[in-house]
Parts: structure tokens; sequence; C-alpha cells
């Protein structure tokens, strides 16, 4: 009698696994890499358009709503995450709901699905630019930091390992970032109580 708490071990399907080289093959490797550089670069990019936005508007500020760099490098850098969540939870409600199949075989989901890294690829970028970032000049906390480093090493396995799970990447680097742009747009009104004070019904 088969457990639905034990499964019963497919020694088959677990032999077929282990066949499989631990990397992907280098050139795929290779190209990840480049997809992670380009979107790292691409987030810098959209960021220090942000930040230079930011200061210009904070600067129009009067004079008795002081200002310190530190100000807009949050701002912008909230605003940057939002945008990048944003785009990642929209793209992984498109795939789970239209572009991933429903019932696929075990082996498939741990093996295959090699066009679908580019959630792990896009991840791996964003946390790449947010570690520095949030070291240097936002004064993120530890427990963030370890985050982004974190996410960089789970994403690893799904972006350069033959056994990545890639299956699931849409829904856990993508649809669950949605998740995260209420929580950027709280932040943001912690970081500007005249927010608050003149939107209360937003911040409630």
């Amino acid at each position: 009698m088969t457990s639905t708490i034990f499964p019963q071990y497919d020694s088959a399907l677990f032999d077929s696994i282990h066949q499989a080289p631990t990397f992907l093959p280098p050139q795929e490797n290779d190209e990840s890499v480049r997809i992670i550089t380009f979107v790292a670069a691409s987030i810098t990019i959209l960021h220090l358009i942000l930040l230079r936005i930011v200061k210009a508007q904070l600067s129009k500020k009067k004079k008795d709503q002081s200002s310190t760099p530190t100000d807009s490098w949050k701002a912008s850098y909230q605003i940057t995450n939002l945008l990048v969540n944003l785009t990642l939870g929209c793209l992984g409600i498109y795939y789970n709901l239209f572009l991933i199949p429903r019932g696929e075989e075990i082996r498939s989901k741990i093996l295959g699905y090699e066009h679908v890294k580019l959630f792990a690829l896009g991840q791996i970028g964003y946390q790449v630019w947010a570690l520095p970032v949030g070291f240097f000049f936002v004064g993120e906390t530890t427990s963030m930091l370890i985050h982004h480093v974190a996410v960089i090493c789970v994403g690893s396995v799904s972006a350069f390992l033959s056994c990545g799970f890639r299956y699931y990447t849409p829904y856990f680097y993508g649809l669950i970032e949605i998740s995260s742009v209420p929580l950027s747009v709280m932040n943001s009104f912690k970081n500007n109580p005249e927010w608050i004070k003149s939107y209360p019904e937003i911040y409630r």
C-alpha cells in the first residue's frame, strides 16, 4: 500500500536524475552569466536615472524640509525595487497562468525547463545590483543583506545546475514577488512622514 505521506521510492527515477551532469552545458552557463550581467547593468542604469530624478525633486523642497543624500538613495532604491518586483511578479503570473503546463512528469520538473531559467537569472542580476547598493549607500539591515546573498545562492542552483527545479521558478522567483509591491509602497510612506499626513487613508 502506497502512503501519501511517505511516497514509494522510485529507484528508476532517481537513477535517471543522478546520471545527469551536475552542471548545465558550459556554453549555456556562459550565456547565463552574460544575461545576469546585462540584468544587473540595466537595473543599475534605471536606478541611476531614478536617483537623478529624486535628487532633483528633493532639491525643490522647502528649506524647512531638510533631506540628506541618503534620503535620495533610499527613495530611488525603493522605487527601483518596486518596479523590478512588479515586473517579475507580472511575468510570473503570466507564465503560471498560460505557459506552464499542469501534470508534468517529475523528471521534467527537476531537470527540464531551461527556457524559464530567465526568472533565476533575473533574480540573480537583481540581487547583484541590490547587494552593494544596499550595503554602501542605503544602509540595509544585516538580515536583508543576508537575504540578497541567499537569493543569489538559491537562484544559482536553478541557473547553472542540471537539477535546477526550474519548473517552479516562475512562481517562486516571479509571481511571489507581487507580495513585495505593497511592502515597497509602505516603506516609502515610512521614509516620508509627510506622505502619511497627506494620504492617511492609503497608509492605513
